[in-house]
C-alpha cells in the first residue's frame, strides 16, 4: 500500500489506537510490522485468529491476561558479555514470565459451552517452557518487586543478625562508657557520624579519654570521639555490612547468569508473545468499537450502518451496496455534506479490513481485496514546485492512472475542480472512463453535472449523493444510493445570509432548465427520506410481532408444564387407587377360594364392586363440576366457530386454535405442538377482560391427623398409611405431622426414612427429641 494514500486516510491515526490496546510494548512493534494481507486465505487466517480472541473477550467468566514489562533492555545487555542485569530488570524478566503464562492460559481456554478455539491454542505453544517457568520462580524467590535481594534470603538473614549483634554490641559499650564517665561526656545519649557511633565529650577534658577525634561541635565545646574499644566495634559493623553487600551482588551475578543461560528460550517466548499481543490488540480495539468481521466469501463492495473509525459517537454510519458489475461510484451532493468523508470511510475501511479482517460495520459486510490504494484527497499546491492547485492535483492523478491495476481501488476527491468548469468536467470523465477499464473499483467526488449524467448512462457507473435537509437546509451526513446529488449552492448562500436580491439574481442566471433539475432531485430526495421512514416504520412492526411470538411461545411453554404437572398427579392418584383395588381384590379373591360362598363373602364381593361405581361417580361429578364452572363463562348464543381462531378447550380450557373443520360438529384443534379433534360443545371462546381466578379444590382424602400410629403394622402397611396421610396433609395444607413407629428391629424406622428421602414433597424429617419419644417417632415436614 503507497505510503501517502494510508496518511490520507488516517491510518496511522487509527493503527495507534490498536496500540494502546496492546499489553506490551512487544505487541507494538509486531503491530507495526504486520502488513496489509492481499490473499484471501491469509485475511481468513489472520481474521479467524482476531475472532478467537473476541469470543473470549466476550466471555465473562474467562480471566483477562495482564500487562508484559518492557524487556527490550535486557536483551541489550544480554548481548553484551560486559554487562550486567540490575536487580529491576531481572524482576522485569520474571514478570514478562508470569505474564506470558496468564496470557498461554486465556489462549488455551474454552467456552462455557466447552467449545475450544483451535487458531489460537498454540501460539505460545503447548506450554510455557518450563526452564523459564523455573526461572521465573527463582527470580521471585530471591528479589523483592523493586529488584533489591529480599532479607528473608537464608544467606542474607545470617549476615543480618550478624550486623545486628555487632550494633548491639556496639550500642551497648557506648552506654556502659557514658554512664560510667558522665562527668566527661555532654550527653547522656550516643551521636552517629558519617555512619559511626562516636561519643560527646566535653572538649576541655577530652585528653582523658583515650581514643580519636571524630568531628567537633560548631561551637567547639564538644568533640565527638572513637574510644579505642568504640573503634573496633564500628569498624566490625562496617565490616558485617560489607560482607552484605558483597552476598548481594554474588546473588545478582549467580542469578544474572541464569537468566544469560536462558536467553534463546526467553527470546522465543517473546517472539510469541509479540505475534500473540498483536492479536489480541486487534480483537480488544474490534470488541471497543463494535467492529464485525467481514465477509470473506463476497467479493462485493457492501458496507452496511459503516463508520468512520475517528469520529466515534460523532459518526453517521453509511450504507454501501455494489453490484459485481460497477467498477465506479460517483458522489454529489452540498458542500460540507460529508463526501470526503464518505470515500474516506470506503478507503480507511478497505485498509483497516486487509490489516485486521475486522470493520466497524454491521455483520455481513463485505469488501474487495486490493493490492493497493491510490488516493488524491486534499490540496496539492506546492509552492517549492511551482505547482497550483489544479496542477498538484493533475500530477498525483498522472501518478495514480500509470501505476494503478485491475486489483486496485481508486479514490479522487473533487475530480476535475481547480480549473475552467468545461475543460474540468471533460478531464474528470476521460479520467474517469480510464479508471473504470483499468481499476477495480473507484470513488469519485465531484460537483460537475457530466459525470452525473455520465453515471446515469453507463451501467458499470453509479450515483449516489449526501441527503439534505430541506427544512433546516443543513446535510445530514447519509449516503443516497442511486440518485445524483444537488450542490444545493443557492440553499448554502441563503443559510449564510447572503443578501437576498444576490440570491434571486443568482437563480435568474441559472436558468429554467438547472432549476428543474434541481427540483427533481429534491423530489427523488424527498421521496427516498419517505421510503426511509416507511422501512422503519415495518421493522418496528416487526420487532414487535417478534415480541408478540416470544410471548406465546412461553405461554405456551408454561401450559405445558402445567399439563405434565396435572398429568403426573392424576397419574399418582389414579396408581394410589389402583394399588389399594388390587390388594382387596387380591384379599377377595382368596377368602373366595378358601371354604364355601357364604352370604357375608358376597356382601364384600358387592360392597368391593360398589366402591369402583362410587369412584366412577365420584370422577363424573367432578367432572360436571368443572363443567358447570367452566360454562357460565360461556358466551351467551350459538358461537360461530372458523379457522384460525383461539379457543379454550376441554374441562381443562387449554389454549388452542383451530386448524380445520373435522366433522359436522367437530374441529381439529392445535393445541402446542399437539393436534386433537374437539367437538363444538367442548369448545368456548377465552374471556378477554381481566378477571380474578377462582380454583376449587376437590379431594376425597380424610382430614389428616397431627400424630399417626404405625406400631403393629408390616412395613407395606405402614407405607401405606404413611402415603394416605401425606397426600391428606397436602390437600388440608399441613405442612408437619409425627409418625409413631417404635424401636423394635428398626425395620419400620429405616423403611420410613428410606420412604421420606425418595418422596418430592418431602421436604426435611428427623427423629423426635428424646423426651418425645426419640428415635421411636419422626417428625416430618412438607
Amino acid at each position: 500500500m503507497k505510503e501517502k494514500s494510508i496518511k490520507e486516510l488516517g491510518f496511522p491515526l487509527v493503527l495507534k489506537k490498536i496500540e494502546g490496546c496492546a499489553l506490551g510494548n512487544d505487541g507494538v512493534k509486531a503491530l507495526q510490522g504486520f502488513s496489509f494481507l492481499t490473499e484471501k486465505a491469509d485475511l481468513a487466517e489472520r481474521q479467524g485468529k482476531v475472532g478467537a480472541f473476541c469470543r473470549l473477550l466476550g466471555s465473562p467468566t474467562i480471566e483477562l491476561p495482564v500487562s508484559f514489562d518492557d524487556i527490550s533492555p535486557v536483551f541489550d545487555i544480554l548481548d553484551n558479555p560486559l554487562r550486567s542485569l540490575d536487580g529491576s530488570l531481572m524482576y522485569s524478566v520474571a514478570n514478562y514470565i508470569e505474564s506470558a503464562k496468564v496470557l498461554h492460559t486465556f489462549c488455551t481456554s474454552t467456552l462455557e459451552n466447552n467449545e475450544q478455539l483451535p487458531p489460537i491454542k498454540d501460539l505460545l505453544g503447548d506450554q510455557i517452557d518450563p526452564l523459564l517457568i523455573s526461572l521465573s520462580m527463582e527470580i521471585q524467590a530471591v528479589l523483592e518487586n523493586s529488584g533489591q535481594v529480599k532479607e528473608s534470603h537464608p544467606a542474607i538473614r545470617a549476615l543480618k543478625q550478624k550486623v545486628e549483634g555487632a550494633k548491639q554490641d556496639r550500642s551497648r559499650f557506648s552506654h556502659e562508657f557514658i554512664t560510667t564517665n558522665n562527668a566527661l561526656v555532654q550527653s547522656d545519649q550516643g551521636a552517629f557520624r558519617d555512619g559511626r557511633l562516636v561519643i560527646p565529650v566535653r572538649n576541655d577534658r577530652r585528653t582523658e579519654v583515650k581514643g580519636f577525634i571524630n568531628s567537633a561541635s560548631t561551637s567547639g565545646n564538644t568533640v565527638f570521639m572513637e574510644p579505642y574499644r568504640l573503634v573496633e566495634m564500628n569498624n566490625a559493623v562496617v565490616m558485617a555490612e560489607n560482607q552484605i553487600l558483597v552476598e548481594i551482588a554474588k546473588i545478582l551475578s549467580e542469578l544474572n547468569g541464569k537468566i544469560k543461560c536462558r536467553a534463546y528460550e526467553l527470546r522465543k517466548l517473546q517472539k510469541q508473545v509479540s505475534f500473540a499481543d498483536a492479536l489480541y490488540a486487534i480483537a480488544r480495539y474490534a470488541v471497543l468499537t463494535q467492529a464485525s468481521a467481514t465477509d470473506l466469501s463476497s467479493n462485493k463492495c457492501n458496507l452496511l450502518g459503516a463508520r468512520h473509525p475517528l469520529l466515534g459517537s460523532k459518526a453517521v454510519p453509511i450504507n454501501v451496496s455494489l453490484d459485481d458489475k460497477v467498477k465506479a461510484v460517483v458522489i454529489t451532493g452540498p458542500n460540507a455534506g460529508g463526501k470526503t468523508v464518505t470515500i474516506k470511510t470506503v478507503g480507511l475501511l478497505s485498509l483497516l479490513n486487509q490489516f485486521t479482517g475486522y470493520i466497524p460495520a454491521l455483520e455481513g459486510s463485505s469488501l474487495p481485496l486490493f493490492d493497493d490504494i491510490y488516493t488524491d484527497i486534499g490540496d496539492e499546491q506546492s509552492i517549492e514546485e511551482s505547482l497550483s492547485t489544479f496542477s498538484g492535483h493533475m500530477k498525483q492523478v498522472g501518478f495514480i492512472l500509470q501505476h494503478m491495476t485491475d486489483r486496485s481501488l481508486i479514490i479522487l476527491d473533487e475530480l476535475g475542480s481547480g480549473t475552467d468548469p468545461v475543460e474540468g468536467a471533460s478531464l474528470a470523465r476521460a479520467t474517469l472512463e480510464y479508471c473504470i477499464e483499468k481499476a477495480k473499483l473507484s470513488f469519485v467526488t465531484s460537483h460537475h453535472g457530466v459525470l452525473k449524467q455520465f453515471a446515469y448512462a453507463k451501467d458499470s457507473v453509479i450515483n449516489a449523493s449526501m441527503e439534505f435537509d430541506e427544512n433546516s437546509h443543513h446535510p445530514t451526513f447519509r449516503v443516497i444510493n442511486g440518485i445524483p446529488g444537488d450542490s444545493h449552492a443557492l440553499d448554502t448562500a441563503r443559510a449564510m445570509n447572503l443578501p437576498k436580491e444576490v440570491v434571486d439574481k443568482a437563480q435568474q442566471y441559472l436558468g429554467s432548465e438547472a432549476i428543474q433539475i434541481g427540483e427533481i432531485i429534491k423530489g427523488l430526495e424527498r421521496k427516498k427520506q419517505d421510503a426511509d421512514l416507511r422501512e422503519r416504520h415495518i421493522e418496528e412492526r416487526y420487532t414487535a410481532l417478534q415480541q408478540q411470538v416470544r410471548d406465546i411461545q412461553l405461554k405456551e411453554l408454561k401450559l405445558r408444564q402445567e399439563s405434565l404437572l396435572l398429568k403426573e398427579e392424576q397419574a399418582s392418584q389414579l396408581a394410589r387407587f389402583m394399588r389399594d383395588k388390587r390388594k382387596e381384590l387380591e384379599n377377595l379373591v382368596a377368602d373366595l377360594r378358601t371354604g364355601e360362598i357364604t352370604r357375608e363373602k358376597t356382601k364384600k364381593v358387592k360392597a368391593y364392586v360398589s366402591s369402583l361405581e362410587d369412584k366412577h361417580a365420584l370422577t363424573e361429578s367432578q367432572i360436571e363440576s368443572e363443567k358447570g364452572m367452566i360454562e357460565p363463562h360461556r358466551q351467551a348464543g350459538h358461537i360461530q366457530f372458523k379457522e384460525q381462531m383461539d379457543v379454550l378447550c376441554g374441562t381443562a380450557k387449554r389454549e388452542g386454535r383451530i386448524i380445520r373443520r373435522a366433522a359436522k360438529d367437530s374441529w381439529i384443534v392445535a393445541i402446542g405442538t399437539m393436534k386433537f379433534t374437539m367437538k363444538e360443545q367442548d369448545l368456548s371462546l377465552p374471556k378477554r377482560d381481566k378477571k380474578k381466578v377462582k380454583v376449587l379444590y376437590q379431594s376425597d382424602a380424610p382430614m389428616p391427623k397431627m400424630v399417626i400410629d404405625v406400631r403393629g403394622m408390616n412395613l407395606e402397611e405402614t407405607l401405606a398409611a404413611l402415603d394416605g396421610q401425606i397426600e391428606s396433609a397436602l390437600v388440608h395444607g399441613m405442612t408437619t405431622f409425627s409418625v409413631i413407629h417404635g424401636f423394635g428391629d428398626g425395620i419400620l424406622s429405616r423403611g420410613i426414612g428410606d420412604y421420606l428421602k425418595k418422596h418430592p414433597r418431602v421436604s426435611d424429617f428427623r427423629f423426635a427429641l428424646p423426651e418425645d419419644g426419640g428415635m421411636g417417632k419422626t417428625y416430618i415436614m412438607l
